[in-house]
C-alpha cells in the first residue's frame, strides 16, 4: 500500500474526515446514525459510507490527480443534474465532497447485452451533457481539470516517452530501443490526427476519460454518471475510447460489432446537428484512437503521484504506450 493511502487509513485522518461528515450533515438536517465505513481506500482517493436519517450519504476524499472532482461535480450538478449525483456539499479548502446515494452500480445491476441498452439510453444524455459544458470549460480548468486539448494533449504524450524508462524502472516488460523509437516518430502522425478532428469545430468540453460500466450509477429507472477523477478538457469524442471497449468487453463482443456500433451512433446522434453521420461516425473512430492518448497521459500521472502503484498494473506505463503504437501504426493510421 502507498504512503498516499496509508495515509488515509491513519486514525487521525480518519477522525477529520468523520467530523467534518457529521457537521456537514448535520448543517444538512441529516441525523447520522450508526458508524461511518470506509469501503473505499485507493493511492488516489477514499470513500466513507455515512448512515443517515435519510438514507446513506458518501464523503469522498480526493488525492491530487483527482483533486479537481469535488468542484468539477458539483458543476456537473448545476448544469445538468438529470446525470449527476447530488452533490451535497464540498469541503471549503479540501478535495473533499459530501454526495447522496446515487443508487447501484450498472456493472451490478445489470449483464449481458442488458447493458447495451442502458448504454444506448445514457450515451445521447452524456452528449448533451457535454454540449452544454462547452461555455464552462473555463471553470473547469481553473479548478485543475488536466488539459488534454490537441497541442497540450500531443506535446504531452511527448514527454511520457521520455518519463517511461524512469516510470518502468527495472520491469523486465519496459519499452525496448526499437518501440521508443516508433513512438517518437508516431508525434506528427498524432499532430495530424488532432488536426483531422479539430476539423469538423466541434468544441472542446469536459470529458469523463472512464465511462465504463463500473462509472454508472442506476436506480428507479434513473442513471447518472460519477467519478469525474480521471475527466480532462478535450476534444469530446474521445470519450468513446473507454465507454465502447470496456462495453465490448463486459458483453464479449468485438469493437466493431454492430451492437457495439451502435451504441457509438447513439452517442453522436445529438451531434448531427455539426456534421453527417458518416463525417462524424469517421471522426468518432479516429478519437477512439486518440482516446488512449489520454489515458496514458492520465496514467502517467497517477504513476508519478503513487508510489509504487504502477507495479500493481499489468505492462505498466510500457503497456499503456504500446497500445497506442498499436492503434496508430497500422495501415488505418492517419
Amino acid at each position: 500500500m502507498t504512503d498516499r493511502a496509508n495515509r488515509y487509513s491513519d486514525p487521525a485522518f480518519i477522525a477529520s474526515a468523520h467530523a467534518w461528515a457529521r457537521a456537514t450533515a448535520a448543517r444538512l438536517s441529516l441525523e447520522v446514525r450508526g458508524p461511518i465505513e470506509q469501503p473505499h481506500l485507493r493511492p488516489w482517493s477514499t470513500v466513507f459510507r455515512v448512515p443517515t436519517s435519510s438514507g446513506a450519504v458518501y464523503l469522498k476524499c480526493c488525492g491530487p490527480t483527482q483533486a479537481h472532482e469535488p468542484r468539477l461535480s458539483a458543476l456537473l450538478k448545476r448544469v445538468r443534474p438529470a446525470l449527476s449525483p447530488d452533490v451535497l456539499a464540498v469541503h471549503p479548502e479540501l478535495p473533499w465532497m459530501l454526495v447522496a446515494d446515487g443508487g447501484v452500480k450498472l456493472r451490478d445491476a445489470y449483464s449481458g447485452d442488458a447493458i447495451l441498452d442502458v448504454w444506448r439510453a445514457v450515451l445521447p444524455r452524456h452528449a448533451e451533457l457535454q454540449k452544454a459544458l462547452v461555455p464552462h470549460v473555463s471553470d473547469a480548468l481553473a479548478f485543475g481539470t488536466p488539459d488534454h486539448r490537441a497541442a497540450p494533449l500531443v506535446e504531452a504524450f511527448a514527454s511520457v516517452i521520455d518519463d517511461e524508462p524512469s516510470l518502468s524502472g527495472a520491469r523486465p516488460d519496459r519499452l525496448t530501443p526499437d518501440e521508443r523509437h516508433a513512438l517518437d516518430r508516431l508525434v506528427p502522425t498524432l499532430e495530424r490526427a488532432c488536426r483531422e478532428l479539430a476539423s469538423l469545430g466541434i468544441e472542446d468540453t469536459v470529458q469523463h476519460d472512464d465511462l465504463h460500466h463500473g462509472n454508472v450509477l442506476v436506480r428507479d429507472g434513473r442513471a447518472v454518471v460519477f467519478d469525474w477523477g480521471d475527466a480532462c478538457v478535450s476534444h469530446p469524442f474521445l470519450v468513446l475510447a473507454v465507454n465502447l471497449r470496456f462495453a465490448a468487453e463486459a458483453t464479449g463482443r468485438a469493437e466493431d460489432d454492430a451492437r457495439i456500433l451502435g451504441l457509438r451512433d447513439a452517442y453522436l446522434e445529438p451531434w448531427t446537428d455539426r456534421a453527417s453521420l458518416a463525417e462524424l461516425r469517421q471522426a468518432a473512430d479516429l478519437a477512439r484512437r486518440l482516446g488512449q492518448v489520454s489515458r496514458t497521459l492520465t496514467f502517467r500521472a497517477v504513476a508519478r503521484a503513487y508510489e509504487g502503484v504502477i507495479d500493481a498494473y499489468p505492462g505498466g506505463m510500457a503497456g499503456s504506450l504500446r497500445r497506442v503504437l498499436a492503434l496508430f501504426a497500422g495501415p488505418s493510421s492517419v
